[in-house]
């Protein structure tokens, strides 16, 4: 009889072969995901910090809110710094230059030529200009658009947040009802097998038939089958809650836990009332008011713009650092466009039908999620239901099969009667599993169209925050 080699331990290594195992195993780990679980909270965590989505719109609002800056720069103060260097020989400029640069002399006007052909002249230009709205209606209204914008894209940040909870809680659930489906399918794999062996014994004795025997192990190869799909489905589900957590890759995430305990969503009325609070009704609020400013913004075009300025100049003529001279102005401007081939007419015409055109589109979304709360209340009841159903017609077939095989193993039924009573069994305690899982769904589907469901699973959370 050989003897086995005997494997020697990591300890037993010389230290050079440990270091090259751990580098081969660094460079080469196992399955990603693998036996990692998570609970639901930690999911709901995960997915708030590493959804692709999320952090999308979080940029966005994050984007909107530099919208708001920059409005909030149209009416504070404006300086500008310039620098430019001129030589020319132009009579009038290079007349102007010699005074800006404060060189003009009594001499220069005794020789008419000076004048009329005066040698190139060089500056060297400063200047720093400050300009200060004081009426600018625009600009007032243009920064107030952007900071409701930037609230509502907050609005639309918290949604997000919503939705990616909400396919972390469809995930979770999906991976629950896939185990509980290989749990069915272990189950069906074991009675199948004792139906073989109960035909196998009966064959032996002499009491039962070959082609019961073989109906057997049809069926077990059946039932092993549908442990490989339910096993599949597993693994599936289990990356699906991967891509809902935004994982990389979507390597497989199992779950660990009980699944979470729903709180009572109160009456239809109430939910149908609270619903205008959802983020998005809000974001799309917002967005209508938007409208009404934006109508506003155009119909100030018919006022005046006024406006303080200043500048500073410096003159050099030999390099800008030696100035040769420093001057100054301020004063206040008026700007107003008295006819413009009537734009504005038609700006103020299309701003009222787009405000027009946000309110319907509001009364729409509105009605839409009120809607959507009653039909998901309704499915909510409805799935209720059916679990309680399918758990009697578990409950009633289970009885039938242990009817039927005892009246097979008194000769009293066939083997097929034993075969249809398993098979649905099967199908009952499938169907059950999916009803459980059902009421589950329904559930969170209710939250979400209701705008509960971030609160529920995120209370920390905060609305905008990106």
């Amino acid at each position: 009889m050989a003897v086995p080699a005997r494997v020697p331990s990591l300890s037993a290594l010389p230290w050079p072969a440990l270091f090259l195992l751990s580098m081969w195993l660094a460079t080469f780990p196992g399955p990603a995901g693998a036996g990692e679980a998570v609970d639901f909270p930690q999911a709901v965590a995960r997915a708030l910090k590493g959804n692709p989505y999320v952090a999308a719109a979080g940029y966005d609002h994050a984007a909107a809110r530099e919208d708001v800056r920059a409005a909030r720069g149209n009416y504070l103060p404006g300086l500008t710094f310039g620098h430019r260097f001129v030589r020319t020989n132009i009579p009038a400029e290079a007349f102007a230059l010699t005074l800006n640069q404060g060189q003009l002399t009594a001499a220069d006007f005794a020789n008419v030529d000076n004048f009329n052909n005066p040698p190139p002249r060089n500056d060297f230009i400063t200047t720093f200009t400050l300009e200060q709205p004081v009426f600018a209606p625009a600009a007032y209204l243009g920064y107030k658009m952007a900071q409701s914008e930037a609230d509502a894209k907050g609005l639309d940040l918290s949604r997000t947040r919503e939705e990616a909870v909400y396919q972390v809680l469809a995930a979770y659930l999906d991976v629950l009802t896939a185990k509980s489906y290989v749990s069915v399918a272990d189950q069906g794999l074991s009675d199948a097998r004792e139906h073989r062996r109960t035909a196998e014994s009966l064959e032996a004795s002499g009491m039962g038939l070959a082609s019961d025997v073989l109906r057997a192990k049809v069926f077990v190869a059946s039932a092993e089958g549908a442990r490989v799909t339910a096993e599949n489905r597993l693994e599936v589900a289990q990356r699906g809650l991967s891509l809902a957590m935004g994982e990389t890759a979507a390597r497989p995430v199992d779950v660990s836990g009980p699944p979470p305990e729903f709180p009572d969503t109160g009456s239809l009325e109430e939910l149908q009332a609270a619903v205008a609070a959802r983020g998005d009704l809000r974001a799309v609020s917002m967005r209508v008011a938007n409208a009404g400013n934006n109508e506003s913004l155009r119909n100030a075009e018919y006022l005046p713009t006024i406006g303080l300025f200043g500048a500073y100049q410096l003159d050099a003529e030999s390099n800008p650092f030696e100035v040769d001279h420093r001057s100054w102005k301020v004063g206040v401007g008026l700007s107003w466009n008295v006819f413009d081939g009537l734009r504005r007419e038609a700006g103020v015409s299309r701003a009222s039908s787009e405000r027009r055109k946000a309110e319907e589109q509001y009364r729409g979304e509105r009605d839409n999620a009120a809607f959507q709360v009653a039909k998901a209340y309704l499915g909510v009841r409805e799935a209720q239901r059916r679990s309680e159903i399918a758990r009697a017609a578990v409950a009633a077939a289970e009885e039938g099969l242990r009817l039927i095989r005892t009246r097979y193993e008194n000769h009293l039924a066939r083997s097929l009667d034993v075969l249809d009573a398993q098979t649905a069994l099967h199908q009952a305690r499938a169907d059950a599993v999916k009803a459980e899982n059902d009421v589950r769904h329904s559930r969170a589907r209710l939250m979400y169209v209701s705008g509960t469901l971030l609160s529920w699973a995120a209370p920390g959370e905060k609305e905008g925050r990106p």
